[in-house]
């Protein structure tokens, strides 16, 4: 008990006033502070005086065990450094545990504690422990727990394991595995015996191998997680009826998985215009055609063909550059004519000649128009290479062109060396 002294010549001041009151809330104010602080000092050294104790660590695939004389809390407490969190912090004492025990950066581990409570930590801290044994590092443990907090409370042997194992055992492996499940945290939420399994061996049946799995998980996890009986398999036996040959449908599902996972009307919508532009079903363009329809509004396509219109295409130049190239229908509006307006002026191509390259107004102006014109303008206009600008000029890889227009003619014209350059790092 905490006493005070009080001057008794004084008795008569001190309890007669009004000033009375408030010095006898000082005086208890004082006094709860001292105790508060003291019995801070004694739970922090008392922390320090557990995390002395002889640790014990994981290893691989083995469950993280605890010493049996220890506390259940306090076993996981340690000193945290981290400036802007007290010693005696919940979210502190929980980031030191998932430091020490996960081996995980003070930034990292704060992050991950705040969604973790302390009655759960032990549950959380062989989460993580299991998901490091997959693969993750710190970046991926972060984003997954903060858009999947309940991930850390998942059953490690009975839930999390086996859906990881079937990743796994399909060959999603390496960065890969913890890359889409950290970007789409869903595919962990559903039923393995329900949904995963099911749609792995009916996707299976379809791509045939592991790797053309992979890679259509990879472009839209989504295949995993709707029913795909019910939502794609129709879809496919449409195309197939229509004659689209299954080396096709394996491009739909690799790149344009979302295609197929669009609602019945307006992949029926995509697949009428596609149909109507007379794009060749046993051609991979087909695919991509369907692909860029089915995720881009009506809208979009409107405005592209009314853009290009404006410029001087016909509506067949139009189609024709879309079967050629589907990807121009989501470049934007200004992209759209300042590439027109280079290939026009610069290049001197006609709309005609434009469709049979289409692929060149997806090109960077700055990065790789602009540089390679300028070279090829240099060497024509002195007479090193024959006149006039195709296509191939601007598609084939840098080391391709450096090879043929730079390191051949640098000697004879010096000065394309300074027009190339800033394009090098370009593809």
């Amino acid at each position: 008990m905490i006493k005070f002294r009080i001057n008794e010549g004084r008795r008569g001041n001190f309890f007669n006033g009004p000033k009375f009151g408030r010095k006898i809330d000082l005086l208890s104010s004082l006094g709860r502070r001292f105790v508060y602080r003291a019995k801070s000092t004694m739970f922090r050294r008392l922390c320090a005086a557990v995390h002395r104790r002889p640790q014990v660590t994981t290893s691989l695939g083995h469950r993280r065990t605890a010493a049996p004389s220890r506390p259940h809390l306090l076993g996981f407490v340690k000193p945290y450094s981290a400036s802007s969190v007290g010693a005696d912090d919940p979210s502190s004492l929980t980031a030191s545990s998932l430091m020490r025990s996960c081996g995980i950066s003070d930034r990292a581990a704060l992050s991950i504690s705040k969604k973790v409570q302390l009655d759960t930590l032990d549950k959380a801290l062989s989460v993580l422990t299991l998901l490091k044994d997959y693969g993750f590092d710190e970046a991926h443990l972060v984003r997954l727990v903060d858009r999947l907090p309940g991930a850390l409370v998942m059953d490690v042997e009975k839930i999390l394991k086996p859906k990881l194992e079937l990743f796994r055992g399909i060959s999603l492996v390496g960065t890969a595995l913890p890359e889409i499940l950290s970007a789409r945290p869903i595919l962990l939420r559903r039923s393995l015996e329900k949904r995963l399994l099911p749609n792995a061996e009916l996707l299976k049946s379809i791509l045939i191998t592991n790797a053309n799995l992979v890679n259509a998980i990879k472009n839209s996890p989504w295949l995993m997680t709707l029913d795909i009986r019910t939502k794609v398999l129709p879809k496919v036996d449409a195309l197939r009826a229509y004659g689209v040959p299954d080396d096709v449908i394996l491009v739909l599902f690799t790149g344009y998985g979302y295609a197929l996972l669009t609602d019945t009307a307006r992949f029926n919508e995509a697949f009428d215009k596609i149909k109507k532009m007379g794009i060749c079903p046993k051609k991979t363009t087909f695919a991509r055609a369907l692909g860029m329809l089915a995720k881009s509004p009506e809208k979009k396509w409107e405005e592209r063909l009314e853009t290009l219109m404006g410029l001087g295409w016909s509506q067949a130049n139009v189609l024709e550059a879309f079967s050629k190239q589907p990807h121009i229908v989501r470049m934007s509006t200004e992209k759209t004519r300042k590439a027109v307006k280079f290939v026009e002026e610069k290049l001197g191509w006609t709309p005609e000649h434009t469709v049979k390259n289409p692929s060149v107004l997806l090109l960077s102006l700055e990065k790789r128009l602009i540089p390679r014109y300028a070279v090829l303008h240099i060497l024509m206009h002195k007479g090193l290479i024959k006149a006039g600008f195709k296509g191939s000029h601007f598609l084939v890889p840098i080391e391709k062109f450096m090879m043929q227009f730079v390191t051949k003619y640098q000697d004879k014209a010096p000065e394309i060396v300074e027009a190339i350059k800033g394009v090098k790092s370009c593809r």
